[in-house]
């Protein structure tokens, strides 16, 4: 109980808590499906690929109880184990750069130059890679469209608003006085 609010639930049935827990998390998916479209139309690619990678996931943090939402890149493997194409660059150094770096070829007894095949680019026997610079598509996404996935999140927050009215008689207020 918060001492700050004086609101004391006075019903703690396993259904009401599944019930806001559930709303609670369907607020953030319709959110998650926000984010998720804008990430995609802002990620920077060569390939459609490393759309396969975005995802968004729900879930009740057991220490403190409350829903949860996170966002960010699948693996090559739970990408492919998903039935989808993998990228075989990593979708991180898309949001956090990479430094300048030498590409090694495969084997020193390789005699063929490196080759990009989606652009046809012969690189040749040794390449220094320049770096990429970040992007933070992840972070920008998600701040600059709040308003959008407040919008999204507004209808399950009805509900979840309806199903505290229902349990109004239920809600003992620490503020309400009696008169005689």
């Amino acid at each position: 109980m918060s001492k700050k609010s004086g609101i004391t639930f006075v019903d703690t049935s396993p259904e009401v808590k599944k019930t806001m827990a559930g709303l609670a998390k369907s607020a953030l998916r319709a959110s998650g499906k926000v984010i998720r479209k804008h990430v995609r139309d802002d990620v920077p690619m060569r390939t459609k690929n490393i759309k396969n990678h975005i995802a968004s996931w729900v879930f009740i943090d057991y220490k403190t109880g409350q829903p949860q939402m996170q966002v960010g890149f699948y693996g090559w493997q739970k990408v492919r184990k998903r039935g989808k194409k993998p990228s075989h660059s990593s979708p991180w150094w898309i949001e956090q750069g990479t430094k300048p770096h030498p590409i090694p070829r495969l084997t020193k007894d390789d005699a063929k130059p490196l080759y990009d095949k989606s652009t046809g680019t012969f690189y040749g026997y040794h390449v220094n890679h320049p770096g990429q610079q970040a992007t933070n598509v992840l972070r920008n996404s998600v701040y600059n469209n709040i308003a959008e996935i407040r919008a999204a999140q507004e209808e399950y927050l009805q509900l979840l608003n309806e199903e505290i009215e229902k349990a109004g008689g239920k809600v003992f207020d620490g503020e309400a006085e009696d008169d005689d």
